[in-house]
């Protein structure tokens, strides 16, 4: 895929009831002084998260994560009411793992606010203890 191309979505959509873990593996996706989410974490025309009912666990998810790695949860209905658009599709890096999805975001001036309402929303699962960057 060149970089000027949209992603599309291909995989079946994820259901409305459905929890989403979304991994906080950069320092900036987490304020630690307002101990919250930061829209960062989302703010990408795609990203990737796993199905809780499939993997299981919030320890299933994060275990082949570096340590320190955080989580968060947020609910696969509320996201669609925002436009994202969740798909149960194959992990590039992991390509076994079945709970893998990506949240297809919406175009435009829409990807922003709906990356910030899905911060405030979301759950914290997992407190991430990452080093701040030099």
């Amino acid at each position: 895929m060149k970089d000027d191309e949209p992603f599309v979505p291909n995989g079946p959509v994820v259901a409305d009831d459905e929890t989403l873990f979304r991994c906080l593996t950069f320092y900036k996706w987490y304020n630690h002084a307002e101990k919250r989410v930061s829209s960062a974490a989302f703010s990408f025309p795609r990203f990737s998260v796993e199905i809780a009912s499939i993997s299981g666990s919030a320890a299933a998810t994060l275990a082949p994560f570096l340590a320190g790695t955080g989580l968060a949860s947020i609910h696969c209905g509320f996201a669609k009411s925002l436009g994202c658009d969740p798909r149960q599709e194959k992990d590039e890096i992991r390509p076994d793992n079945e709970a893998h999805a990506h949240v297809y975001m919406p175009a435009g001036d829409k990807r922003k606010s709906a990356a910030k309402k899905l911060a405030e929303s979301c759950e914290i699962v997992v407190i991430p203890n990452l080093a701040e960057p030099d």
